[in-house]
């Protein structure tokens, strides 16, 4: 299938608002006459001032109005630049040019000032000549309804292509997520890490068990659904990190807490859980000193997560910026949350830290 080339769609786009714009003047234009002799005081300056206002009007109203009012639902003040915009194009500007430039000639048959030039004739507008299309009110009506019509409807589409890339990352993400997490050396451990602890009898081992089957049942349910009630999310991730906690050593030192009230709100599903197994994975070790600190935070609709972790194994950079699970998350979030989230990672010689924020309001 052929593809147009960046060059050349924006090529074909400028191509296709000059043939836009040439074919919305010839449509409305005012009747012009055309004589053999042509009025000496047929004044140009305020038909070029209107499409040249009508054309910014276009591009500000497409760009700037339509996505920050609009769009955000701050319709009264939408509504009242686009008032000041028509009467700035209907009333303000003619009567401008009227008072202090050359009048406007009464060329429009009809007027009772409109006096046909000696041998000169008047040439018919065509099928629009007696539509109104010519009139001011409906020159602006015109464009208001062509800019704020194309960026709504290239505005929907965008977002419907943003949801359905949304669904295939999350599908893709949840394969991933099985295929990486939920591996039988990890089921692995944590049964190996259970039955240690029914042979030593501490007593724990009903309850991973348990931590195990919420968590399992967690993965093939409710990662199945674009959002989930935030505390359902923090309820996953605490019984993740208990599991992976199991096989910890002495040398290990953990921490975890959540801040503020997580009962209200949504997130998508398994979005912390890669940067904790990342921080698990090279972060402890059964023969030197480890940690991981996780922190999530919620104030104000603002959600913030922070995991550092020791690094225990031998590894460079791009093990953490150019991994899989890493890569998968930071591309879900964008699809997620564009615009409203923040993340930032960076590795040193001994530790390893994830920041991430989420504007959930």
């Amino acid at each position: 299938m052929y593809t147009l080339s960046p060059k050349n769609k924006k090529t074909l786009l400028a191509v296709s608002h000059l043939a836009g714009w040439a074919l919305f003047i010839y449509v409305t234009a005012p009747l012009v006459s055309r004589m053999d002799h042509p009025p000496g005081n047929l004044f140009p300056g305020l038909f070029v001032m209107s499409y040249l206002f009508l054309m910014a009007y276009f591009y500000l109203n497409g760009h700037v109005f339509v996505p920050r009012f609009l769009s955000k639902k701050r319709i009264a003040l939408f509504l009242g630049l686009t008032i000041a915009a028509y009467g700035l194009f209907c009333f303000v500007i003619p009567f401008v040019f009227r008072q202090y430039f050359i009048p406007e000639p009464p060329f429009l048959p009809g007027h009772p000032d409109f006096q046909p030039q000696e041998g000169g004739r008047m040439m018919r507008f065509g099928i629009f000549g007696h539509s109104g299309l010519y009139s001011r009110p409906s020159q602006f009506l015109v464009v208001f309804i062509a800019s704020t019509g194309l960026k709504a409807g290239s505005q929907w589409y965008a977002e419907k292509q943003r949801l359905q890339e949304l669904e295939k990352s999350i599908v893709q993400a949840e394969l991933s997520f099985l295929k990486s997490q939920i591996h039988p050396h990890f089921l692995f451990n944590c049964l190996n890490s259970i039955y240690y602890l029914a042979l030593s009898g501490d007593g724990k081992a009903p309850e991973a068990i348990l931590s195990l089957s919420d968590f399992l049942r967690f993965v093939t349910t409710e990662s199945n659904h674009n959002r989930i009630p935030l505390e359902k999310e923090m309820k996953m991730l605490e019984e993740y990190i208990h599991l992976q906690s199991l096989r910890a050593s002495e040398k290990f030192e953990l921490q975890f807490q959540l801040k503020g009230d997580f009962r209200k709100g949504t997130i998508m599903p398994l979005t912390f859980v890669p940067f904790v197994e990342n921080a698990f994975k090279y972060g402890i070790s059964a023969h030197i000193n480890c940690f991981i600190h996780i922190c999530v935070e919620i104030e104000n609709g603002l959600l913030k997560f922070t995991c550092d972790n020791s690094i225990v194994s031998k590894i460079n950079d791009k093990n953490f910026s150019a991994g899989i699970g890493l890569e998968n998350i930071r591309k879900r979030l964008e699809l997620a949350y564009p615009g409203c989230h923040s993340l930032t990672t960076d590795v040193d010689s001994q530790d390893f830290h994830v920041k991430l924020q989420i504007n959930l309001t």
